[in-house]
C-alpha cells in the first residue's frame, strides 16, 4: 500500500542549520496573500502527493516523487562539497545540473514562462519550425500524468544545457550574510544592468544573462555562456544581497530566508509586494 508523501518546495539541505522544533526557524513571505510568517522547517510550503499520479486502478503511484528524491539526494552530497570548498567531479556536475534542471521545470512558474515565451515568439513572427522546436507546454487542464511527463521530458534537456555552460560557485565570506531562496529558485538576470532585481529579456544562453540558483544558505551557483569552466568566487555581504534581490524579484509565491528582518527588507526593496509576478524571460 502506498503511503501519502509530501513534497517540500524548500530543499532539505537549504534548511540545514535551522531547528526543526523552533517555530521561528524559517522566515517566509507569501506573495499571493501578501503576508509574512515564521514556520517550523517540517511544515514549510509543501503539497501532499504533489508529483504522484493515479494508475488505471486509481491507486497513487509515487515513482516520480521517488526519482526526484534521488535527484535531491545526489545534489545534497554535491552541495555539501561545494559548501566545504571541495573540487567537483564530473559526477558532481551532472548531479548539480540535473538538480538545477528539475528546480527550473518542476515549478508552476515554468509552465507560465513557457506559455508566455510561446506567445511572444508568435507575436515576434517566429517561423512555425521555430515554434515547433520549443518544448511542449504542460497543459494545466490535461491529464495529470501528461503534465508530469512534460516535466520529465524537459528537465533532461535543460540539464544538458546547464552542463555546457560556464559555472561560478559563489560562497559567502561571512556567516553574517545568507542566501535566500524561493518557490521558483532558478532566476535569470542580466549581467550588466545596474538594477539588481532586473528581469532578463532574453534566453538562458544569451551572453548578457546569468542563470542563478541558491544552493544553500552558504553557497550559490551562477551559470552563463558556453564553456566548461568551474570557478569559485567569494561574495561580500553586499554581493550576497544583490544575488538575493535578483532571486526574490522572481519569486512567484514564496520567499524563504533565515530571519524575518532579511526577508522583509528584500521584499520591500524589490517591490514584489506591490506588483504582480511576471515570467522572467521575454522575447523583445
Amino acid at each position: 500500500m502506498n503511503t501519502p508523501r509530501r513534497h517540500h518546495f524548500v530543499p532539505r539541505f537549504y534548511l540545514e542549520g535551522f531547528c526543526a522544533e523552533d517555530a521561528r526557524g524559517l522566515a517566509i513571505y507569501d506573495r499571493v496573500r501578501r503576508a509574512y510568517r515564521a514556520q517550523r522547517t517540517t511544515e514549510v510550503a509543501h503539497r501532499r502527493d504533489y508529483y504522484a499520479y493515479e494508475d488505471e486502478q486509481g491507486n497513487l503511484v509515487f515513482e516520480i516523487e521517488a526519482a526526484l528524491g534521488q535527484v535531491e539526494a545526489a545534489a545534497s552530497e554535491t552541495i555539501q562539497r561545494v559548501d566545504n570548498g571541495e573540487q567537483l567531479t564530473a559526477d558532481d556536475k551532472m548531479a548539480l545540473a540535473t538538480y538545477a534542471a528539475f528546480q527550473f521545470t518542476r515549478t508552476p512558474a515554468y509552465a507560465a514562462w513557457l506559455e508566455a515565451f510561446r506567445e511572444q515568439w508568435e507575436a515576434a513572427g517566429a517561423r512555425r519550425e521555430q515554434l515547433d522546436a520549443l518544448p511542449e507546454m504542460p497543459n494545466p487542464v490535461a491529464d495529470r500524468r501528461e503534465a508530469l511527463g512534460a516535466m520529465l521530458r524537459h528537465a533532461p534537456r535543460f540539464a544538458e544545457v546547464f552542463l555546457r555552460m560556464n559555472w561560478t560557485l559563489w560562497a559567502r565570506e561571512s556567516e553574517r550574510s545568507s542566501f535566500v531562496t524561493t518557490d521558483s529558485p532558478v532566476s535569470v538576470v542580466w549581467d550588466q544592468r545596474p538594477e539588481a532585481n532586473a528581469y532578463a529579456g532574453a534566453g538562458i544562453l544569451s551572453p548578457d544573462v546569468i542563470t542563478v540558483l541558491p544552493l544553500s544558505q552558504a553557497s550559490g551557483l551562477a551559470m552563463s555562456g558556453i564553456g566548461e569552466r568551474v570557478d569559485r568566487r567569494p561574495l561580500t555581504r553586499d554581493q550576497v544581497r544583490r544575488v538575493n534581490l535578483a532571486v526574490v524579484s522572481q519569486a512567484q509565491h514564496f520567499v524563504f530566508g533565515r530571519d524575518m528582518t532579511l526577508v522583509e527588507n528584500l521584499v520591500r526593496t524589490t517591490g514584489i509586494d506591490r506588483r504582480p509576478w511576471q515570467p522572467p524571460l521575454r522575447v523583445d
